[in-house]
């Protein structure tokens, strides 16, 4: 059998600017700590040590959540085509979740490996896969953004244009989806290539194509699709929450409306960001809320450091568990090879019995 085929090494430029680029974000998270003593916030850092217990626990369990709905996402996306074991797939996310904090991509070089070698998921696939989820993603989160940016606060306007606009967004994946899947899909894809040229006939043709095509197949059903995004929408919520919260218990009262917008702006700087999300979603943060026009914008880096600082207990020991789930020396191995060195064992001691 085939070795499973595995990403490529990232090039000495790609990690110099990574590692630059996470330089750069603990300058940024050094500068939210310092925004965060200056003596404008130190009554907030009186509230945060008389916080009550259940306001925190509340923030602890909305970071639990977030972690939760990201990697039923990811198991609901991939379900029609590979039925993987659920508890491992969210502990793969879990510790995917922490890697992220670091450069290199660490948390999706984690997810390609684990799923590529374990699983035994083609990166053709799993490149698929994390697109119809990125894809997902964007027609939730961006008409929400968009919402909160054009009108500033969740009234009629606000439920309005989010409905529109992810409407639209909804309607356009589905039907490209259906379009381009299945058999009919490639032939029509095959037929569009020959019009480039041999160059575009060779590449459509080749086999990465045809497996990372089957991912369409994710996005061409609008019942699994409205699933996806109802479950992005308690990610959201869970992700606005934990502002709302840490707005609280630091005695800086953020409005719902805002702390949508908040929210949003965080998952997208940590999503893109390549150089890890440390540092630069908090800057982004109190950018954010200085490009609004909020009173207490400068407080707004205590908020952002307080919801960093629950979201890393969180995730550390929730990957620890998942460490411990997966083990340490089995999350690259095979499930059939493991499955055939356990069988291996019991038979030996079978016979020595």
């Amino acid at each position: 059998m085939n070795a499973p085929d595995t990403p490529r090494r990232p090039s000495v430029t790609k990690i110099f600017v990574q590692v630059l680029g996470f330089l750069i974000g603990l300058a940024l998270l050094g500068w939210c700590v310092k925004q965060a003593f200056s003596p404008e916030n130190q009554k907030q850092l009186a509230a945060l040590r008389d916080a009550p217990v259940h306001l925190i626990a509340m923030l602890f369990g909305a970071n639990a959540m977030v972690l939760f709905f990201s990697g039923l996402s990811f198991f609901c996306s991939l379900r029609p085509l590979r039925k993987l074991n659920f508890w491992d797939l969210q502990a793969t996310n879990a510790i995917a979740t922490f890697l992220s904090y670091v450069p290199f991509k660490a948390g999706m070089l984690f997810r390609i490996l684990v799923h590529n070698r374990r699983d035994g998921v083609p990166v053709a696939l799993i490149g698929a896969w994390f697109g119809a989820v990125s894809i997902v993603m964007a027609i939730t989160l961006l008409p929400l953004f968009a919402a909160s940016l054009l009108t500033r606060e969740i009234n009629g306007k606000w439920i309005a244009i989010a409905l529109v606009l992810g409407a639209a967004g909804f309607l356009t994946v589905c039907l490209l989806a259906w379009y381009f899947h299945g058999t009919r899909g490639m032939a029509i894809m095959r037929a569009i290539a020959d019009k480039f040229g041999r160059w575009a006939q060779k590449l459509v043709r080749t086999a990465f194509v045809r497996t990372a095509h089957g991912g369409l197949d994710i996005l061409a059903s609008p019942t699994r699709v409205l699933l996806l995004v109802v479950i992005r929408l308690i990610d959201m919520g869970s992700q606005a929450m934990r502002f709302y919260l840490a707005g609280m218990i630091v005695g800086t009262p953020i409005a719902l409306d805002t702390c949508v917008l908040l929210a949003s702006m965080h998952f997208v700087v940590g999503v893109i960001s390549p150089a890890g999300t440390v540092g630069t979603r908090e800057a982004a943060i109190v950018g954010t809320a200085t490009m609004l026009g909020l009173e207490n914008a400068p407080a707004m880096a205590g908020v952002a450091l307080l919801v960093l600082a629950s979201e890393a207990v969180v995730n550390s020991i929730l990957s620890a568990l998942a460490v411990m789930r997966l083990g340490v020396h089995r999350m690259f191995v095979p499930r059939g090879e493991k499955r055939n060195t356990e069988e291996g064992g019991r038979d030996s001691n079978a016979k020595k019995a």
